[in-house]
C-alpha cells in the first residue's frame, strides 16, 4: 500500500544498502545523504487508538450489533468465508450477553457477575463455569482456561496494559473515511502476527466503527472484518443479564485446557 511506513521504511533501508556499497569504492563520488526513513509509529496513530480507548472503557454501558465476515482456510488450503452478524449488551462492571449468528453455528453467551454462561439455540444442553468479578477477567478466564473466545472480548482490554495498541511494532494514519455513512478515521497497525485495522468514529463519541484484521501466521493470511452499529444505552436493566434454562435444557460442563471438568 502506497500510504504504508513500514514499505517507506523498506525502501529507504534499502537505498542504504546500495549506497554503502557505492561508497565502498574509492573512485565513486559520495552522494547526498539519503532522508530519514520515515517512523515505524506514528503518535498520531497511537493517541487516536488510546482516546477511542478511554472513551470506551469509560463507559458504564453499552449496546452494539454487528455484521461480520471471517476466512476459514479449508483443509486444501483454499480460504471459505463466513458471514454473521452479533449483539452485545454489557453493564459495567460485572454484566454482558453476546449473541451471534453465522453460517456454521448460533450461540449466546450471558456473564452475570457470578456464572457465565454458553448455549447453542435449539440444543438441548448448555454449559455454565463460575465467573470472575469483572466482565475482563471473566473474559480472560474463559480463553485461558476453556480456549473459549467470545466475540468483542478486545473490547474490555481498551485502557488496560493488555490492549493490542501496547503491542504494535508498526502504527499509521491512513486518513479521513466513512463507515455506512458516518464520519470516520482510519487507522492502521502491525504486530509481530497480525495485520489490523480500526475505523473510529469522528466527533466527541469515538467508538470503533469497523476493525479488520489479518493473520499472517497462516500462510492463506485469513481476514476477518467487523462492522459495528453502536446504540446509547443508559437504561440497560439486569434481567437482561440471565438466562433460565428451558424443561428440555440439561447443564453439562465445559472441558479445561488439560482435560479437567469445568463447573460452578
Amino acid at each position: 500500500m502506497a500510504r504504508s511506513p513500514t514499505q517507506t521504511f523498506r525502501l529507504a533501508a534499502a537505498g542504504l544498502i546500495i549506497l554503502g556499497s557505492v561508497g565502498s569504492v574509492a573512485a565513486a563520488p559520495k552522494p547526498d545523504a539519503p532522508p530519514a526513513p520515515a517512523a515505524l509509529i506514528d503518535p498520531a496513530a497511537l493517541d487516536a487508538f488510546n482516546r477511542m480507548s478511554s472513551y470506551v472503557a469509560a463507559l458504564p454501558a453499552f449496546e452494539f450489533r454487528t455484521t461480520y465476515a471471517f476466512d476459514v482456510v479449508a483443509r486444501n488450503g483454499q480460504t471459505i468465508t463466513v458471514d454473521g452478524t452479533g449483539h452485545h449488551l454489557a453493564k459495567r462492571p460485572d454484566k454482558l450477553a453476546v449473541e451471534v449468528e453465522n453460517d456454521l453455528f448460533t450461540r449466546r453467551y450471558v456473564y452475570d457477575g457470578k456464572t457465565l454462561v454458553v448455549v447453542s439455540a435449539g440444543e438441548p444442553y448448555y454449559a455454565q463455569v463460575a465467573a470472575q468479578p469483572t466482565i475482563r477477567d471473566t473474559l480472560a478466564r474463559a480463553a485461558a482456561e476453556y480456549a473459549l473466545e467470545i466475540p468483542g472480548a478486545d473490547l474490555f482490554d481498551f485502557g488496560t496494559p493488555h490492549s493490542a495498541a501496547n503491542h504494535v511494532s508498526s502504527a499509521f494514519v491512513v486518513g479521513a473515511a466513512e463507515v455506512d455513512g458516518i464520519a470516520a478515521e482510519h487507522l492502521a497497525f502491525r504486530s509481530e502476527t497480525r495485520d489490523w485495522e480500526v475505523w473510529i468514529r469522528a466527533g466527541d463519541k469515538p467508538v470503533p466503527l469497523k476493525f479488520t484484521l489479518i493473520d499472517r501466521t497462516q500462510p492463506a493470511h485469513p481476514r476477518t472484518t467487523v462492522t459495528f452499529a453502536w446504540t446509547d444505552r443508559s437504561d440497560i436493566a439486569d434481567t437482561d443479564f440471565t438466562f433460565v434454562p428451558t424443561g428440555e435444557q440439561k447443564r453439562i460442563d465445559l472441558q479445561r485446557i488439560g482435560g479437567t471438568q469445568g463447573g460452578q
